[in-house]
C-alpha cells in the first residue's frame, strides 16, 4: 500500500484540492481513500499502472464527494434551507464531471508527450494551431503525403495509448 500511496499521492491531493482548499479536509479525503484502497489491496497488486491510477482517482473522488455531502448535511443542520443556500451549494455531479474531464485531458497530454517527435509536432500544428497540411509540410520541410502519414500514425498511436489494444485498430 505504501508504494501505491507514494506513486499516487500527488494525484490524490490534486483531486482533493478540486473539492476543498482546507488542508485538514484534504488530509481526511486522502486518509479515507487509503483506507478504502487497503480493503482491495490484493486486487491492486495485480493491476497495471493505468487501471491502478484510474482506480485510485475514482476512489479519491468518491471519498471527496462523500466529505462534501457530509459537510452539506452539517451545514443544513446549522442554516435553514433557503433558496440562497441551495443556490450556493456546489453540485457534486458538476464537480465530478470537471475532475473526470481534467483527468482525461491529463491522459491525452501524457500520451502526446510519448509520441515520436514528428507525429507529435504534426498533430500539434494541425489540431492545436489549426494549420493547413500544406503549411505544415513547408514548416517541417517534408511532403504533404508525409504530413498525412504522420497525422495518421500519430492518431493511431494516441488511440492505442489511450484506449489500449493494438495500434492497427
Amino acid at each position: 500500500m505504501s508504494d501505491v500511496y507514494v506513486k499516487h499521492r500527488a494525484l490524490m491531493v490534486k483531486i482533493a484540492r478540486n473539492f476543498t482548499s482546507d488542508n485538514a479536509d484534504i488530509g481526511d479525503i486522502i486518509s479515507e481513500s487509503c483506507v478504502a484502497l487497503i480493503k482491495h489491496i490484493d486486487s491492486l497488486r495485480d493491476m497495471e499502472e493505468k487501471p491502478l491510477r484510474s482506480y485510485v482517482a475514482v476512489t479519491t473522488k468518491s471519498k471527496a464527494i462523500d466529505l462534501c455531502r457530509k459537510k452539506q448535511r452539517e451545514q443544513a443542520k446549522i442554516k435553514p434551507l433557503t433558496d440562497d443556500v441551495i443556490e450556493q451549494t456546489p453540485d457534486p455531479l458538476v464537480i465530478e464531471q470537471k475532475i473526470s474531464l481534467q483527468s482525461e485531458i491529463d491522459s491525452v497530454k501524457q500520451a502526446l508527450q510519448a509520441l515520436p517527435e514528428k507525429e507529435r509536432e504534426t498533430l500539434r500544428m494541425r489540431f492545436f494551431e489549426e494549420m493547413e497540411v500544406r503549411q505544415i509540410a513547408e514548416v517541417m520541410g517534408i511532403t504533404e503525403n508525409a504530413v498525412y502519414r504522420y497525422i495518421m500514425f500519430g492518431r493511431q498511436h494516441l488511440k492505442a495509448m489511450l484506449y489500449g489494444g493494438s495500434e492497427d485498430q
